[in-house]
């Protein structure tokens, strides 16, 4: 990655600013590598423990449902407590609660524990304790930057996660063989407390738009942020889009993947790690090609063709059987991701005002994690009678419909111009 242009970038403006950008992000940005490392290590960990452990597709599928589920329940309520409490505060404490109950699931585990309903327990709390940050996160961004350096910001910080997924299936698949399965999930929960100490280190002065304490219930200031997305059809539409193609796609991605591995292509998880790895390697240059071009590029098209190209990489899966023809297809996948969520990021950034941002994240969060659960939920029994090529296929052609409805609404499309 080219760190030095990326730290130009968003120093560029400092000659005309007094306020100083560079170390909050960069804080946010090494909190996030260090922590999104160690989520990768896990979430490739998670699915491969319960395969291990009960050589059942439906288990692991409903463990992988455990994880995602949070969001259906929680992730609404989330934006409130991030628009009515300190979003840092609020950063800092779901790490620590995931960091205390990941290593729980460590201790059980090394006690002899292989019960998946408990085992998915675990997995559900830490996801609970999750919902509060990212939505906390992208609220408190555009007060972080200027408003024209949101797309190069949100593209930056992009690259901690990108990076993260590219080195953490390589550190899980050399890992594995030295520390055991078990010391993999310990290896996450070290990963939070970076993230807190970077987060603790950003300074209440950087954040130069303070969020509006207002003295209304939460239930009222929930019903607020619902109402704003109902009067606001066009982002309706997006959120409902990202709905859709997240049920098509994630559970297939996350379920359907180690399950290709084994079946398919009949390869470990060492394999696994690096199907995974080459995917983040796309995610890095799909950001990069934003971060370089973002500017000059109407968002909500990129954000669509990122659709397509997610949904029809994964329907190639369907005619391959080969291990190096599955990395190269998971790398041009990985490009798409990036162009979806870094897009889609900046556009609800410009046009949701401050004091409902993070009531807004948490309804994209659950379109997406929410509806992840329930993908995840209908792969693995879904995979017990219908071969796992054929599930890509189909999935594939529905995501990337789902692009195709996106770039034909011009509602969608103008959405950024009519905010402005």
């Amino acid at each position: 990655m080219n760190y030095q242009g990326f730290k130009f970038h968003l120093m560029q403006d400092k000659r005309k600013s007094k306020n100083t950008i560079n170390k909050p992000i960069m804080l946010l940005w090494l909190g996030h590598i260090i922590s999104h490392a160690g989520d990768a290590i896990y979430q490739i960990s998670l699915p491969w423990l319960i395969l291990e452990l009960t050589d059942s597709k439906t288990s692991t599928s409903l463990v992988a449902v455990s994880v995602y589920l949070p969001a259906v329940l929680f992730s609404l309520m989330a934006g409130v407590i991030g628009d009515r409490f300190d979003r840092r505060g609020v950063m800092i404490f779901s790490d620590g609660a995931r960091m205390l109950f990941v290593g729980s699931l460590v201790a059980y585990l090394l006690n002899g524990g292989t019960e998946p309903l408990i085992i998915g327990t675990f997995a559900f709390t830490v996801s609970t304790f999750g919902t509060l940050f990212y939505p906390a996160r992208d609220a408190l961004i555009p007060s972080l930057v200027k408003p024209e350096q949101l797309t190069s910001t949100n593209a930056f910080i992009s690259t901690s996660g990108q990076l993260a997924h590219l080195s953490g299936p390589v550190l899980a698949g050399a890992l594995f063989a030295w520390v055991g399965l078990n010391h993999l999930f310990t290896i996450d929960a070290d990963s939070f407390s970076v993230s807190m100490i970077c987060i603790a280190l950003i300074s209440k002065k950087h954040i130069t738009i303070q969020q509006e304490k207002e003295p209304a219930t939460h239930i009222h200031q929930l019903k607020e942020g619902l109402q704003f997305v109902r009067k606001k059809g066009d982002l309706a539409g997006l959120i409902t889009l990202t709905a859709v193609n997240n049920l098509f796609i994630m559970g297939p991605a996350m379920v359907g993947t180690p399950i290709f591995v084994r079946e398919v292509l009949n390869l470990d998880f060492g394999a696994y790690a690096m199907i995974e790895a080459h995917m983040a390697g796309g995610m890095l240059a799909g950001t990069l090609f934003i971060w370089r071009f973002g500017k000059k590029i109407n968002r909500s098209r990129v954000l669509f063709w990122g659709m397509v190209l997610d949904g029809l990489t994964y329907s190639l899966l369907y005619y391959i059987g080969n291990y190096e023809a599955t990395k190269i297809l998971l790398f041009i996948h990985g490009i798409g991701i990036p162009m979806i969520t870094v897009s889609r990021t900046t556009i609800i950034q410009s046009v949701v005002p401050d004091r409902l941002r993070g009531r807004i994240f948490s309804m994209v969060s659950m379109a997406v994690i929410g509806f992840t659960a329930l993908s995840s939920g209908l792969v693995g029994p879904l995979a017990e009678v219908v071969p796992i090529s054929t599930i890509f296929l189909v999935i594939g052609v529905g995501a990337a419909l789902c692009g195709v409805i996106g770039l034909n609404s011009r509602g969608i499309m103008k959405m950024e111009k009519k905010s402005g």
